[in-house]
């Protein structure tokens, strides 16, 4: 859930279709649907945007360096909604929660970030859409190892696919986090692994249309072509052609791609709400203590009214917009800095 921001440079569409997939999430949430496939979405997005900054950027950083920013990143929020959903639960009901795999193992895997990568597979756990924010960080970790400039795009591309078909093969469709493949092989990973892989990919089409004069002339038409197929994968994905869903990816890739050049009407119109994008985040992990809440206080046969989703959308952008303000940006900062001080500190000593 990167913020589409490094440089100087800002992907004001990019960040405003991360925003609009946030809440997404929170719709697929109350009423079902596709919206797990946003998860998609991010990942691809953060795909490039790391490419943007760590493999293309202008200034080089260590492993170490990348692995305290993304902590810095990630986790502060992490750590506080996950506690939110501990107190909220246990003010709603007067018991912590019980999970196959243990209450107190997978709060342990929760606080370190490794609730999902294949230790407990017979569910999600805790605050549970945080599955993939487990699965972003082992993933970049892997990515700033593994993957440099001099990777190739075939590389990557024959890697994103082949993930995509075992997931296809085993599962049938992308709606899969816990389940662990011939037995080490886990879903959560393999999915966020494939997305993430054919983000870069998405940031080399860019890089290399960029300054290609006619992208501006097809700019509209391929933003429009891009949204017709996302309709089409939604309305058409019933029963047996569930499995439509293994394409998303590679729609994701041309969507980044695309709608990174903010040549098209619907780009940048679009730009406007690139706040959505900033606060997306917190939407992400929030909303589920405030769907609890909403659950818990809306009359049993209004809960899946629409007037309670547009209420639930406007509280969690409220509140998402003071936790990604108060808490997400300065606690980030101050993790950074920590980070950094005791990363550093022995060479200063020598």
């Amino acid at each position: 859930m990167e913020k589409v921001s490094t440089g100087g440079q800002r992907f004001l569409a990019l960040d405003a279709l991360r925003g609009i997939a946030a809440l997404w999430v929170v719709y697929f949430h109350i009423y079902g649907g596709l919206g797990y496939l946003a998860v998609d979405f991010f990942l691809v997005l953060s795909g490039f945007i790391l490419a943007h900054r760590y493999l293309y950027g202008a200034k080089s950083s260590t492993p170490l360096e990348f692995i305290n920013h993304r902590i810095a990143r990630l986790y502060p929020l992490h750590l506080y909604t996950l506690l939110m959903f501990v107190a909220v639960h246990w003010w709603l009901y007067a018991v912590m929660p019980d999970f196959p795999d243990g209450a107190l193992f997978t709060f342990v895997q929760n606080l370190t970030m490794t609730h999902s990568i294949g230790l407990n597979p017979q569910g999600l756990t805790w605050n549970y859409p945080s599955w993939s924010i487990s699965v972003e960080f082992w993933v970049n970790v892997l990515f700033i190892f593994v993957i440099t400039r001099n990777t190739r795009s075939g590389v990557l591309f024959l890697a994103g696919t082949l993930g995509v078909v075992v997931l296809f093969m085993q599962h049938g469709h992308l709606n899969t986090h816990v389940e662990n493949y011939f037995g080490f092989l886990n879903s959560g990973l393999l999915r966020g692994m494939s997305s993430f892989v054919l983000g870069i990919l998405a940031y080399r089409v860019y890089l290399f249309y960029r300054d290609d004069p006619r992208v501006g002339q097809c700019a509209a038409w391929l933003e429009l072509t891009c949204l017709a197929l996302v309709l089409g994968i939604i309305w058409s994905r019933t029963g047996r052609s569930m499995g439509m869903d293994v394409f998303v990816p590679y729609l994701a890739l041309l969507m980044v791609a695309i709608f990174a050049f903010e040549q098209g009407w619907l780009s940048r119109g679009l730009r406007k709400l690139a706040y959505l994008g900033e606060i997306s985040y917190s939407v992400y992990l929030n909303h589920l203590v405030v769907l609890m809440l909403v659950r818990h206080f809306a009359k049993q046969n209004a809960w899946d009214k629409p007037v309670v989703l547009g209420l639930t959308l406007l509280i969690v952008v409220i509140y998402s917009h003071f936790t990604h303000r108060y808490l997400e940006i300065p606690l980030g900062k101050q993790a950074r800095r920590g980070l950094e001080w005791l990363t550093t500190k022995p060479q200063r000593e020598v």
